[in-house]
C-alpha cells in the first residue's frame, strides 16, 4: 500500500506517459471474427488475442479503490466482461476481488478510470476534460446498444450459444467448445467530472464555446469521423493545443 501523496504524484506521471503512447497506437474502430475454442483453448483467432485485454500486455501498476486504499500487482483488463484481471504468485491470470471498489488503474504507462462499469483509458487531457476510449468485444450476439452506443451485454445469443450470463465463464473454464462470431469495438468519448460525454458538436460547442467556430472549421476542412479514435485524437489535440 502507498501513501496518497505517492499515488497522486504516479497517477500524474503516468496520464503524461499514457497520451503520447496511446495516440501511437492504431487500432480500427470495429471489427469482426470468428472465435474458435476447444476444451478451453482459443485457436485460430488472432485478432481475438490481440484485442482480447485493453493493453498489449499484463504490466506492474497500481489500482485505487473508493475508499482510497491502494495495491500494486501485474494487471491488465479483459475487454470481454469489461473486468480487472491480475497475475496472482502462481502465475495464474485471476479475477480482482475489490473490482467494485476500483476507481482508477495505472499501468504499463496506461491510465483507465472505471465510470459506469467501463474502463476508459484516458488518450489526452488539457486538465479539465479528457479524451478517452473504451474498448468491448461481444460474443454473437444481437447487439443492443447502450447510452452512447456502449453495448448492453442482455441480449441473446440468437442460438448460437449458450444463452446463459455465464458465456464467456464456461470459455475461461474449458466447459464450452465451438465457434461463435465476435465483434471488437472502441467507443471515444470525452471525460469530465467523472462522466462520459458523446464526441459530437453540440458537446463541443458546449465545452469549448470560445474555440468553437475554429472547431467548425476544422471539422469543415478535415471531415473527421467523430466515431473513430485516429480522427477524434487529431481533433482534441487541436481544440486543446
Amino acid at each position: 500500500m502507498k501513501d496518497e501523496w505517492n499515488i497522486k504524484r504516479i497517477v500524474a506521471n503516468t496520464c503524461l506517459i499514457a497520451i503520447i503512447l496511446s495516440l501511437s497506437v492504431r487500432i480500427g474502430f470495429a471489427q469482426d471474427g470468428i472465435l474458435k475454442v476447444q476444451n478451453g483453448k482459443i485457436a485460430d483467432s488472432e485478432l481475438f488475442k490481440k484485442n482480447r485485454y485493453a493493453m498489449p500486455s499484463f504490466s506492474k501498476g497500481i489500482i485505487m479503490l473508493k475508499d482510497r486504499r491502494s495495491y500494486s500487482g501485474i494487471f491488465n483488463i479483459d475487454n470481454c466482461s469489461q473486468t480487472l484481471r491480475m497475475i496472482d504468485e502462481k502465475g495464474d491470470t485471476v479475477t480482482v476481488a475489490a473490482e467494485d471498489m476500483v476507481v482508477s488503474l495505472s499501468a504499463g504507462g496506461y491510465l483507465f478510470l472505471k465510470i459506469k462499469n467501463n474502463y476508459v483509458q484516458i488518450l489526452d487531457t488539457d486538465g479539465e476534460t479528457s479524451l478517452g476510449v473504451v474498448r468491448q468485444i461481444t460474443f454473437g450476439r444481437k447487439v443492443q446498444e447502450g447510452v452512447f452506443g456502449i453495448t448492453n451485454d442482455i441480449a441473446s445469443m440468437n442460438n448460437i450459444v449458450s444463452t446463459e450470463d455465464n458465456f464467456y465463464y464456461q470459455i475461461e473454464k474449458g466447459l464450452w467448445s465451438g465457434s461463435v462470431p465476435f465483434n471488437y469495438k472502441e467507443h471515444v468519448f470525452l471525460v469530465k467530472d467523472g462522466k462520459l460525454f458523446p464526441v459530437n458538436k453540440p458537446t463541443l460547442k458546449k465545452f469549448y464555446p470560445k474555440k468553437y467556430p475554429e472547431i467548425e472549421n476544422y471539422i469543415s476542412e478535415h471531415n473527421p469521423d467523430l466515431s473513430k479514435r485516429e480522427d477524434v485524437s487529431l481533433l482534441y489535440k487541436f481544440v486543446i493545443r
